[in-house]
């Protein structure tokens, strides 16, 4: 049924190990469908032992789709970030809560290093379905959860710019400006 190796499978030729993991999660998700609608069939039809051992099997592949899918956003990220400045994250690639999580455990390791902000690649939205941006109004909640200000579309559109400092605002860019030179002034002025 499901390629069960412990061991990562290689991508074919022209496509990413993300884009391979992806259809590889999709794959199992189907399989896992076909089996628990298989075991409420059989459950319907009074086959208990049949229904408990399908959905063993759904359950399974359920298992290996939440393992492919993992694979997918480590390999996105590892390969959107690899050589980037450790301010700016990318996140292509991830879907949503995938992204939260990661740029949450950015924000805590950046916070940790004494970093001032970060910039989350966002995309535009281009890929998502209807060309409505998902990452973008995802990462600007998770800022202002953690209290932080967020500047959309800074420094260039598809992109969020996280100030790690903050009062859990979404600005725009005139206001972040004034936040700016405010802040820099109590550093000034602080040190001397």
């Amino acid at each position: 049924m499901g390629n069960t190796n412990s061991h990562p499978s290689q991508a074919p030729a022209g496509v990413s190990q993300h884009e391979h993991y992806r259809a590889e999660a999709k794959k199992h998700a189907e399989l896992r469908n076909q089996y628990y609608q298989q075991s409420q069939d059989a459950f319907r039809s009074g086959r208990k032992a049949e229904a408990k051992a399908l959905s063993n099997k759904g359950k399974a592949e359920a298992a290996l789709m939440e393992k492919a899918n993992r694979m997918a956003s480590d390999a996105a990220f590892q390969g959107n970030n690899m050589g980037r400045d450790s301010a700016t994250i990318d996140l292509h690639g991830l879907y949503v809560d995938e992204a939260v999580r990661r740029a949450r455990e950015c924000i805590v390791k950046a916070r940790g290093e004494g970093k001032e902000y970060l910039v989350f690649i966002v995309g535009k939205g281009n890929h998502s379905a209807g060309g409505v941006q998902k990452l973008k109004p995802a990462i600007e909640k998770l800022a202002q959860e953690e209290r932080l200000t967020c500047i959309p579309n800074k420094p260039h559109d598809g992109c969020v710019y996280v100030i790690l400092e903050g009062e859990g605002k979404v600005m725009d860019g005139l206001a972040a400006f004034f936040k700016g030179i405010k802040s820099l002034f109590r550093k000034i002025f602080h040190k001397s």
